[in-house]
């Protein structure tokens, strides 16, 4: 699959996915590893291992990993999509932090995708403890956070907590997204409005030097 993908002209997957499936009717257990962190752990970081290598930089016929969703997307309320996750920190870090802990510190993932819920009203995609003090501080991730299919713009349009895209795109640069994919629908607007604004262009730059 690596070679594959770097054959195609691609850098990075976006896989493999390390939510924690305990909840028969949320709709995407299928495409997990099971309902045991570690067993989850472990077939994880085969994945990682066999899209990177196991050494860095990452070499020729390689491509990066970015597993996905971080976290605690798996634990959505009532097995429902998009719903939000409310989870005690002791489970979170002790199960669903569990398969993203091996694949940074053994598996040195340069990518990952934030999930499309929300951790105890926080969305992911704008949640700072979570991509910058637990992520990048904790954990010692060095790569670059990848959004989930247009979560950025979701802030606005699904979760309500800011008034337009731009405030969106302000509120994921801050917490610590890299890329807002597909198509940047809210970083193209950051263009005229972080011009001239200090505090912004510093975080920009931090988050273009991680790339």
């Amino acid at each position: 699959e690596a070679r594959e993908a770097s054959v195609l002209g691609y850098t990075n997957i976006y896989s493999p996915i390390l939510d924690i499936a305990q909840d028969p009717r949320w709709g995407r257990c299928v495409e997990t590893y099971g309902e045991d962190p570690y067993l989850v752990s472990e077939i994880g970081l085969a994945c990682v291992r066999g899209l990177q290598g196991r050494d860095l930089p990452i070499g020729r016929n390689r491509v990066a990993s970015s597993p996905k969703h971080f976290a605690a997307y798996g634990q959505c309320a009532g097995g429902r999509n998009f719903a939000p996750a409310n989870v005690p920190e002791r489970l979170f870090r002790e199960e669903i932090l569990e398969p993203f802990r091996k694949a940074v510190k053994i598996g040195h993932i340069k990518g990952i995708m934030p999930s499309h819920s929300e951790i105890d009203g926080i969305p992911a995609h704008t949640n700072e403890w979570l991509l910058t003090g637990v992520l990048r501080e904790e954990l010692g991730f060095d790569g670059v956070v990848v959004s989930d299919y247009h979560d950025v713009e979701r802030l606005n349009i699904l979760h309500h907590i800011v008034s337009d895209n731009t405030d969106a795109a302000k509120a994921a640069l801050k917490a610590g997204v890299n890329f807002d994919l597909p198509i940047s629908t809210c970083y193209k607007t950051l263009t005229d409005e972080i011009r001239g604004n200090r505090e912004y262009m510093a975080i920009l730059d931090k988050r273009v030097s991680e790339i």
